[in-house]
C-alpha cells in the first residue's frame, strides 16, 4: 500500500529526514513514535506533499507519487488529519464533513452522513454548530470524521490525542480502530501517546533525529528497553 524508500526531507537548508525506509501493507496499521522534533510530522507532510522539499521515493498502491500535488494524492485515497486539525471555523460541522467527501472517487463512494454520525455520536447533535464553536475534543472528532468521509485507502493521523481529555482519547481509539477494521483502511499514526498507539496499530516505528531507529511489532518493542529509554520521552 505505502512504501517509502530512502526518503530525505528538507525545510530550506535544514535536513529533517534522513534516508527513511518505511512500509505499511494494505490494511496494516503502523505507529511512528518519537520525541518532539524527531521529524514525525515532517514524515506525514512528505507523504502528502504538503510542506517540505523531498527526495527519495514514496510509492502508493504500487505507483510512485513523484511530484504529484497534494490534492491529487487526496483523490488517490490518501487522507490526512494534521496536528492542528484545520477545522473550518466559519462553517458548520456537517459542512466540514461534506467538504471531506470531495476526496471520494468512483471506486471509493462517499460514506453516508448517517453512518458518520453513527460512528461519531458526539457530532450528530452538533451538526448545525459552527466549527469554531466546538471544544478541542469535538474538533478532533470532526477532523477524523471529515477525513473518513471520502472512504480513504489510507488514513494519516498526526498526534490526534494532543490536548484531549483521557475519556475522549479512549473514545477516539475505539472509533478509529472500529472504522479502520470495518472499511479495511490502512493507517499510519504519528503519536506520543503509547497507550493510544497500542490500541489502534500493530506495528511500531521509532523515529529519532530524522532517522528510523526501530521497526517491529509491539511485542518486539516491549522487549527492547534500550530503544524506549534512549529514543522516547516516555519509557
Amino acid at each position: 500500500m505505502l512504501r517509502i524508500d530512502r526518503l530525505n526531507a528538507y525545510y530550506g537548508q535544514s535536513h529533517i529526514l534522513h534516508n527513511v525506509q518505511l512500509e505499511v501493507g494494505t490494511g496494516g496499521r503502523s505507529s511512528v513514535l518519537g520525541r518532539n522534533g524527531a521529524g514525525k510530522s515532517t514524515l506525514l507532510k512528505s507523504i502528502t506533499n504538503s510542506g517540505p522539499r523531498v527526495d527519495g521515493e514514496v510509492t502508493f498502491n504500487g505507483q510512485p507519487l513523484g511530484q504529484k500535488a497534494w490534492f491529487k494524492r487526496a483523490k488517490d485515497g490518501i487522507s490526512f488529519v494534521p496536528e492542528d486539525r484545520r477545522i473550518f471555523t466559519h462553517i458548520t460541522v456537517e459542512e466540514n464533513i461534506e467538504l471531506g467527501r470531495f476526496g471520494a472517487s468512483a471506486d471509493r463512494p462517499v460514506i453516508p452522513l448517517s453512518q458518520i454520525y453513527d460512528w461519531f455520536p458526539m457530532l450528530g447533535p452538533l451538526k448545525a454548530r459552527l466549527g469554531g464553536q466546538l471544544s478541542g475534543g469535538q474538533q478532533q472528532m470532526l477532523a477524523v470524521a471529515r477525513a473518513i468521509a471520502s472512504r480513504p485507502r489510507i488514513l494519516l493521523l498526526d498526534e490526534p490525542t494532543e490536548g484531549l481529555a483521557p475519556v475522549i482519547v479512549e473514545d477516539l481509539a475505539s472509533i478509529v480502530a472500529q472504522i479502520c477494521t470495518e472499511l479495511q483502511i490502512t493507517m499510519l499514526l504519528v503519536e506520543q501517546n503509547i497507550w493510544f498507539s497500542r490500541q489502534t496499530t500493530d506495528h511500531v516505528y521509532v523515529l529519532d533525529t530524522g532517522s528510523v531507529v526501530f521497526s517491529g511489532s509491539w511485542a518486539e518493542f516491549d522487549q527492547d528497553e534500550a530503544i524506549r529509554n534512549r529514543h522516547l520521552a516516555l519509557a
